[in-house]
């Protein structure tokens, strides 16, 4: 169902949650991101329509690190009573598949309540880096035999494995470091790594700037907002195109009515033309729908990650 059908099927109303949710605690949405990172602009965003929808105060909570794993262990513990939500985005089908054993099972210990929105990546580089795309960038790289360091927001993460896909690809030796929190776009500016892979919304200001040079998009076309930064696509790295996507998950054993209840407030949210308005100024677009829609991209995404990982042979350094 597209967003106008959305917006012509209910209009926001209040909806509060089942008798069993409803307590004087406030209610928390979980974010793993920093503060300004896109998850935790996302969930102030969804705070701010929801709360009042729902008759709940919302807050944002940020609980960042180690590759987001730290929110995401949190909510999986908490009680199943609709007072903790978890916002996350395609790192969830990722976690376990590579590094250490985690204290939480990504797929049994939650229940999705539906997709927030997708958006692209940005392959970001520190400004003196030989090369004004990412195709010279690799070239020269593998020309010079010089090896390229790349920060990522953690070990099994989106970003990890698609550069570990493009190193497979080209040849050249690029050197993974890990941040087990997220201050990686701090060190790519600085100098202290050459390049990473991050959101539009947590890099635009910077390339515009120029504390930050953009060498691709991973859309499948260029952004508005960075008109001068071809696709990944124009550089001859057709498999390497992999956008994100945002989410909301609840603990698993919350009941269907609580479920249900998020789920109709997050669509009704994201059918409001604020709601999009301020969704496209992140190049995030609205995917409104039903948990079980959340399921499917999580499985399918789950299958992808695991063979890039199998085919490149990746494993914990």
């Amino acid at each position: 169902m597209n967003w106008k059908a959305w917006v012509a099927a209910s209009a926001i109303s209040v909806l509060a949650l089942p008798v069993a949710a409803q307590s004087n605690q406030v209610t928390r949405f979980i974010s793993g991101s920093t503060p300004g990172g896109g998850v935790d602009v996302l969930s102030r965003i969804l705070a701010e329509q929801m709360g009042p929808a729902m008759g709940r105060t919302i807050i944002v909570d940020s609980k960042p690190g180690a590759g987001y794993t730290i929110a995401t262990d949190y909510v999986a513990k908490s009680k199943p009573d609709g007072n903790t939500v978890l916002i996350t985005f395609n790192v969830q089908p990722t976690f376990g598949l590579v590094g250490p054993k985690l204290g939480f099972d990504p797929v049994k210990d939650f229940r999705a309540v539906g997709m927030i929105a997708t958006t692209p990546y940005v392959i970001v580089a520190n400004p003196n880096l030989p090369g004004a795309n990412l195709k010279e960038v690799l070239a020269l790289a593998k020309t010079q035999g010089r090896s390229l360091n790349f920060g990522s927001i953690g070990l099994g993460t989106p970003q990890h494995l698609m550069i570990e896909r493009l190193k497979a690809q080209t040849g050249v030796d690029i050197r993974m470091i890990h941040y087990k929190s997220v201050t990686v776009m701090t060190d790519v500016i600085s100098g202290i790594v050459d390049f990473s892979v991050l959101t539009p919304s947590s890099s635009a200001a910077q390339v515009k700037s120029g504390r930050l040079k953009a060498l691709a998009v991973t859309s499948s076309a260029r952004l508005p907002e960075l008109p001068d930064t071809p696709t990944v696509r124009e550089q001859g790295y057709e498999s390497f195109i992999s956008d994100g996507w945002y989410a909301m998950m609840l603990p698993a054993k919350t009941s269907p009515e609580i479920v249900r209840a998020y789920n109709k407030a997050l669509n009704d949210a994201l059918a409001l033309p604020a709601v999009r308005d301020r969704l496209a100024k992140l190049n995030a677009t609205p995917a409104p729908g039903t948990p079980e829609v959340l399921d499917r991209i999580n499985r399918e995404d789950t299958q992808l990650w695991r063979k890039v990982i199998a085919d490149n042979k990746i494993k914990a350094e």
